[in-house]
């Protein structure tokens, strides 16, 4: 597989390779709501290709203390052939580089085999935070939109 890049011009192949994962595909994934967060943190905003296909996709972020992962996927055909495990190898890669000290990322906890797939590349479960949500303006987000 060859790590590269996101483009806007791949943004239909992404949102498939979500969907087909089982990822819940928002308001969020809207074409201009991705163009946003591809233009804060381009290098960190990948794909995996084979033979020009997309195969996976991860979005890494940023915010100048931490790092976070957003819906990385990987399509089905293509699961369990450790094409995840290189993405988010390469991911974590960019961030040592950045200088980021801890990563982040959130999973529906009822997703054990998301929970699993981290679990063994030594991803901790944090039980000791909360995570809670605000929606400022819910004319905006809608899930599963």
């Amino acid at each position: 597989m060859k790590i590269e890049n996101f483009s806007m011009k791949d943004y239909g192949q992404i949102i498939q390779i979500w969907k087909a994962s089982g990822i819940n595909v928002g308001s969020s994934d809207s074409k201009e709501e991705i163009e946003i967060v591809f233009h804060r943190n381009p290098e960190l905003f990948l794909v995996g290709k084979i033979d020009d296909e997309i195969i996976s996709v991860v979005i890494g972020g940023f915010d100048g203390r931490r790092g976070y992962v957003h819906h990385l996927a990987v399509s089905p055909k293509y699961q369990r052939k450790g094409y995840g495990t290189q993405l988010i190898n390469e991911l974590n890669e960019r961030f040592k580089k950045m200088g980021v000290h801890k990563v982040h990322l959130f999973i529906e906890n009822d997703n054990d085999k998301v929970i699993n797939f981290y679990k063994k590349l030594d991803w901790e479960i944090r039980d000791d935070l909360i995570m809670m949500s605000f929606v400022p303006d819910k004319t905006l987000y809608k899930r599963n939109s």
